[in-house]
């Protein structure tokens, strides 16, 4: 199932992504379920007994269990909105990382047989949870990496995923004008959020998927997401590739793929230890 199609390769690169369904199955997925929600609850606990979290543009983050945590923007304040990264906190997450169906077609894309893992990211959108911006994964990373043409990203559904429940959207073939312009007079945040007033027009598609489904994306595809108005959360993991060696971002350590993994279990993968950096990616 890992190797990629030449109608993939073709949708990646004219839309710049293309989506698999049944990539995990009922018992993985109930794996994963679980253990990111005792992540969840786990940073709650943790984050309770720290000082008050940083307020940028009213909107809250803190850095806890060495993960950055952007707290839910309207809503329950309690809940997390999204926690980067989380393989350090649960073996399942871990070891997902290595699951050849999830990296292998990235591996093709980029032209190389290995990968190394960029960065694991969690998110939440329990219901009532707030819209996410349109915007390009690649605009949060230029700043601090000089390699963003060469990352993939896969996002996993833990759970169906449909309008009502705030699924991922995405602007096909805007990959295609490399890292585009923020906006400036917006906030502090405002500079990670494409400014659509200089963005040409483009079709705008929302990513309904069963749960289990994988969405693998060009880094440079302007997405976001909508208000989730259903009675049910929407979680999914977002997993950024790049070739064999390189480091963590914003870290010197690394941590390469390794060809097969036992989803539960610890990876079978070089696992060097988390850096310390404090920066927190916005």
């Amino acid at each position: 199932m890992g190797d990629l199609t030449e109608a993939e390769r073709g949708a990646f690169e004219r839309d710049g992504f293309f989506v698999r369904e049944g990539v995990l199955g009922s018992p993985e997925l109930g794996l994963l379920r679980r253990a990111v929600e005792a992540v969840h609850a786990r940073v709650v606990e943790a984050a309770s007994a720290l000082g008050p979290s940083e307020l940028l543009d009213g909107k809250r983050y803190q850095r806890v269990l060495d993960s950055s945590i952007k707290w839910e923007w309207q809503a329950d304040p309690s809940q997390i909105r999204s926690m980067e990264p989380v393989r350090h906190l649960a073996p399942s997450l871990d070891a997902v990382l290595d699951d050849p169906r999830l990296w292998t077609p990235l591996a093709a894309l980029l032209g190389v047989s290995r990968l190394s893992l960029f960065t694991d990211k969690l998110n939440f959108k329990r219901p009532g949870g707030a819209p996410f911006p349109w915007h390009q994964d690649s605009l949060y990373w230029v700043f601090d990496c000089g390699h963003v043409d060469r990352l993939g990203s896969v996002q996993i559904y833990l759970d169906d995923a449909t309008e009502a429940n705030g699924c991922l959207w995405l602007m096909p073939g805007s990959h295609r004008g490399g890292v585009r312009a923020g906006y400036t007079d917006r906030g502090r945040l405002a500079r990670l959020y494409t400014d659509l007033e200089k963005l040409e027009p483009f079709q705008r598609v929302p990513i309904r998927a069963a749960a289990g489904s994988a969405i693998f994306f060009n880094a440079n595809i302007v997405h976001g997401s909508q208000t989730n108005r259903s009675g049910s959360s929407r979680r999914a993991l977002v997993l950024t590739y790049q070739p064999v060696g390189l480091p963590l971002w914003r870290a010197t350590e690394h941590r390469d793929i390794a060809d097969q993994c036992l989803l539960g279990s610890p990876a079978k993968a070089v696992l060097k230890p988390l850096s310390r950096d404090r920066s927190t990616r916005l």
